[in-house]
């Protein structure tokens, strides 16, 4: 079994820096909350290539220290903020996700959202967190064929079981959104899914399928934006419903930018503190801020000398 590294308030790792855990703000008003990175699936597209042997070790952080970070950068923004539940495995494998939502709750935000693909969901859980405060789930379903959903998740799929969850959440108070990735050569998928969402009333924001270096990778052509776009307009004729979205329609608006502590080309010493998420990668300090470090196998509590590369977003990586 995968190590889980457990990030708690005594240990005073920052919460701020690096993108599989933590808070990542985009100088917006919609924070992306990450406390955790196990996931139950394996899906062939996946981003971050989750639940992969690539990744060492697994993160999980305490809630009530990541609250202290979230209620601080709030504080700073000075604004109404979006919390969006986020992960680069699956939020519900989270064990203190209801009580990290019951924290936010009491903290004011204007909005709690989670992105989840739904499998572990069941009717009382979906009572506990409308009770908590859950606002909104953006819920990851790429296909309503059996075969194809266990083929595209790379494990058995329950699909049966999230049809059911689906009719669950309608009835509560919860919004609920589908949001499935379109994967070229997969366009019958999406034209099912609209159908799927018009017949049962349901917003549907799709997603484009890309790649990146750490990405699992099918074996298709990705999409340029344009011709993504292209067919999203399509579709919007053809089933008289909304596909394209922008910040403004969710209500996201541009926030006071959180001062980057670090130049890129920026010459630092730092001290090692974590292991990486991905293979040859650490995490270390500097500044209370979190920096990946790529090409390093130095040990716990080194010191080191890096050249920061990246500091975009606030996400630090460095060499």
């Amino acid at each position: 079994m995968k190590q889980i590294i457990k990030i708690a308030r005594e240990s005073r790792i920052p919460l701020i820096g690096v993108l599989p855990f933590g808070i990542i703000d985009r100088n917006t008003s919609l924070l992306q909350i990450r406390p955790n990175t196990s996931c139950n699936l394996k899906c062939l597209f996946c981003s971050t290539s989750a639940n992969d042997q690539m990744h060492p070790v697994n993160y999980e952080i305490e809630h009530s220290y990541l609250l202290d970070w979230i209620k601080e950068l709030i504080d700073y923004k000075e604004t109404n903020i979006e919390a969006n539940l986020d992960s680069c495995g699956e939020i519900l494998i989270y064990k203190e996700l209801l009580d990290l939502v019951k924290g936010l709750k009491k903290l004011n935000v204007e909005k709690i959202s989670m992105q989840t693909n739904g499998l572990l969901l069941t009717e009382s859980l979906i009572d506990e967190l409308e009770k908590a405060g859950l606002d909104k789930i953006n819920l990851s379903i790429h296909t309503l064929d059996q075969e194809l959903a266990n083929q595209l998740a790379g494990t058995p799929y329950n699909l049966k079981h999230l049809l059911k969850i689906i009719n669950l959440i309608k009835k509560s108070k919860i919004e609920l959104w589908i949001t499935p990735v379109y994967i070229p050569s997969y366009e019958n998928e999406m034209i099912s899914l609209i159908k799927f969402a018009k017949e049962n009333k349901l917003q549907i924001a799709i997603q484009k399928y890309e790649t990146y270096k750490y990405s699992r990778k099918m074996k298709v052509k990705e999409q340029t934006f344009y011709n993504f776009y292209k067919k999203l307009t399509e579709w919007e004729k053809e089933f008289n419903i909304k596909l394209k979205y922008g910040t403004n329609d969710f209500n996201i608006k541009k926030t006071k930018k959180l001062p980057l502590v670090f130049k890129k080309g920026e010459k630092i010493q730092a001290k090692v503190i974590l292991h990486g998420w991905y293979k040859n990668q650490m995490m270390a300090t500097s500044k209370n801020r979190i920096i990946t470090i790529l090409n390093c196998n130095k040990e716990i509590n080194s010191l080191i000398n890096i050249t920061i590369l990246d500091t975009k977003n606030s996400i630090y990586i460095g060499k």
